[in-house]
């Protein structure tokens, strides 16, 4: 069972703060997303918890800084852009920081891409771009217990990446 004030990754919502346990009606935890626009509050099942990941360790989140640039890009592709959105939508919600960080860099790379052949890169490689980069900065930022502009400082100064721009 978690703590209240303590951080955990929601598949759908991302980090968030375990705000209160309650038992009435059902056991239930009150967690907060942390780097949304407007305050939410989601009430999630305690028989449900197995859903909920743990928030990645300092040296974790140290060690993927280290490494990004050895990060690989993904090689998956289909040519219907529904289900390959479908598809990188899933693995964002189901996978680790390093996975959307990869599926992030990935998207970075085909947008980049299009924009060097002067086409307007496809909206929906703007839309898994911006989730998995915004999942991954803000466990990254959590776990390091930093700012979102701390942490892109970082990786300019670094790797001249920025993190969460396309």
């Amino acid at each position: 069972m978690r703590a209240v004030g303590e951080f955990c990754v929601h598949p759908g919502q991302g980090v968030c703060l375990v705000e209160n346990v309650v038992s009435e009606p059902t056991p239930a935890y009150v967690l907060s997303p942390i780097g949304q626009k407007h305050p939410v509050q989601i009430v999630f099942p305690l028989d449900q918890e197995f859903r909920l990941r743990d928030l990645m360790t300092h040296d974790e989140a140290m060690n993927l800084v280290d490494t990004y640039p050895q990060i690989e890009l993904i090689t998956f592709h289909i040519h219907n852009a529904s289900l390959e959105e479908s598809h990188f939508r899933h693995a964002i919600r189901e996978g680790s920081c390093k996975d959307s960080f990869s599926i992030a860099k990935t998207f970075r790379a085909r947008i980049d891409k299009a924009r060097s052949l002067n086409k307007k890169p496809p909206v929906s490689h703007e839309r898994i771009f911006k989730m998995a980069s915004n999942r991954g900065l803000y466990e990254l930022i959590t776990a390091l217990n930093c700012t979102v502009d701390e942490i892109q400082k970082v990786f300019s100064s670094r790797y001249g990446v920025e993190i969460g721009k396309a």
